[in-house]
């Protein structure tokens, strides 16, 4: 389900830019957030009011981290709070509340045709990033986290969010025109990376030890 689910959110950005032109940006966006719930659908009826709120809680946590720098435009911790969550709780929650997370951000910053390719971004990275670690055991080593999270965040989040610059900038599509947009997203990419990796090293432990605990006494996520 989870497959189908980052599948689908593909396909749906894709559609938008095929089929809309990146011009119904918003139900684009709606397509994304409703593919990204599928996993939550599936056991709908197990799924419970603390569960809700935790998610909730952690995709404002989010939404705040990225507006209280909004005068540094690459420095945004969204990027590490969702995959916190997700290694916390699980890939699909850290999907969701990436996803989640963007867009209600995006009312501070501007909603746009680049919304659909930040959501679906966000959302995988913080998917993948928390995968990858929980996979390899190391959620709780913080040198591993800022590693793998900043790396997926560059390469993943960045390549996904310049693709709609090269669809909205380039006339005529060549190699050079395309490496010469992506080229140019660099800096920003690399400091918002930095920024994933280090808010990361510094709150792996702390956070880990704090959700785990929430998650034992509540039995969230089971």
């Amino acid at each position: 389900m989870t497959a189908l689910s980052v599948l689908l959110c593909f396909g749906a950005v894709i559609a938008g830019v095929v089929l809309f032109h990146n011009k119904n940006y918003y139900l684009v966006t709606a397509a994304v957030l409703i593919f990204s719930c599928l996993p939550f659908c599936r056991n709908l009826q197990k799924i419970r009011t603390r569960e809700l709120a935790i998610v909730a809680a952690m995709t404002a946590l989010a939404v705040a981290s990225r507006g209280a720098f909004y005068m540094l435009p690459a420095v945004k911790p969204l990027c590490a709070v969702a995959i916190l969550t997700g290694l916390s709780f699980g890939p699909q929650i850290g999907f969701v509340t990436g996803a989640f997370a963007m867009f209600l951000s995006n009312f501070l910053f501007g909603q746009g045709a680049w919304t659909p390719f930040q959501v679906f971004g966000m959302g995988l990275t913080a998917f993948l990033a928390s995968f990858l670690l929980r996979a390899m055991r190391r959620q709780t080593d913080r040198t591993a986290c800022a590693l793998i999270g900043g790396v997926v965040c560059f390469f993943v989040y960045g390549v996904i969010a310049d693709s709609c610059s090269v669809l909205m900038m380039v006339n005529a599509y060549t190699w050079k025109s395309v490496l010469a947009v992506y080229a140019s997203g660099v800096p920003f990419n690399a400091i918002h990376a930095l920024t994933t990796a280090v808010v990361l090293f510094f709150l792996t432990k702390p956070t880990a030890e704090k959700l785990g605990r929430m998650q034992t006494k509540y039995g969230l996520f089971p």
